[in-house]
C-alpha cells in the first residue's frame, strides 16, 4: 500500500503564517482607518476665571465680663437677751434726720399721649364740618402750577386739628395747603362710644381757571 503524500496547495501548515500576516495588515488597517474616520473633539466652553480671594485677618478684642456685684446684706433681727443687766449697759445715740428741701426735685414725667388711631381702625369715623378754602399762592399761578396736595391731619377729641403734615407734596402748593387743613373742623371720631384721636387725610385740590 503506497503512502499518501499532500500536495502543497493543500497543506494548511504552510499557508499558515501568510493568513496571519494577512490577517494582521488587513486589521492594522481597519484600525487605522477607524481611528481617523472620527473627527476631533474640540470643546467651545471658556472655563471662568479664578477669582482673586483675599482673607483678611480681624482683630477681635478680648471681651469682658462683668461681674455681679454682691448681693445685699440680711438685715440683723433684734434678740431677745436672756439677763436685763446687759439692756441698762445699751446706749442710743441721737440721730438728726435732716429733709432736703422739695423745691429741688426734678418735675414729674409728663403723661403718656393718648393713642391715636388710624381712619380705618375706628368704629364711628370723623366727619368734616368745615373745610378751609386754600389760598392759592401768588408766584405758582404765575408759573401755571396746579394740582392736588394731600395733607395728613391728626384731629383731636374736640374736632380740631392738632397736627398736619404733607403726604403728597407740590413744593409751591404745600404751605397753602397745610395751612386750610389747620383751619378745617370736624365731628371727632368715636371708639367704643368714647371720643379718640384720629388721622385721616384731606386732599386740597389747586387748579386755575
Amino acid at each position: 500500500m503506497k503512502a499518501m503524500k499532500k500536495l502543497p496547495e493543500a497543506d494548511l501548515k504552510l499557508k499558515y503564517y501568510k493568513v496571519l500576516e494577512a490577517s494582521m495588515a488587513i486589521a492594522l488597517l481597519l484600525m487605522i482607518g477607524i481611528f481617523y474616520s472620527f473627527k476631533t473633539f474640540e470643546s467651545k466652553v471658556e472655563l471662568p476665571e479664578r477669582p482673586n480671594i483675599v482673607i483678611e485677618t480681624i482683630e477681635i478684642p478680648q471681651t469682658q465680663q462683668i461681674q455681679k456685684p454682691p448681693p445685699p446684706a440680711k438685715p440683723s433681727i433684734p434678740v431677745e437677751a436672756e439677763d436685763d443687766e446687759l439692756l441698762d449697759d445699751v446706749t442710743i445715740e441721737d440721730t438728726e434726720v435732716t429733709l432736703e428741701p422739695t423745691d429741688n426735685l426734678p418735675p414729674p414725667p409728663p403723661p403718656e399721649d393718648e393713642e391715636i388711631y388710624e381712619f380705618f381702625a375706628v368704629s364711628e369715623k370723623p366727619e368734616i364740618i368745615h373745610k378751609e378754602k386754600p389760598v392759592y399762592p401768588e408766584l405758582a399761578r404765575k408759573a401755571g402750577i396746579e394740582g392736588i396736595v394731600v395733607v395728613t391731619v391728626t384731629i383731636g377729641k374736640d374736632g380740631k386739628v392738632e397736627d398736619a403734615k404733607i403726604f403728597k407734596s407740590i413744593p409751591m402748593l404745600d404751605e397753602a395747603a397745610l395751612a386750610a387743613a389747620r383751619k378745617c373742623i370736624f365731628k371727632p371720631a368715636k371708639q367704643r362710644d368714647k371720643f379718640v384721636r384720629v388721622k385721616m387725610n384731606i386732599p386740597f385740590r389747586f387748579k386755575l381757571k
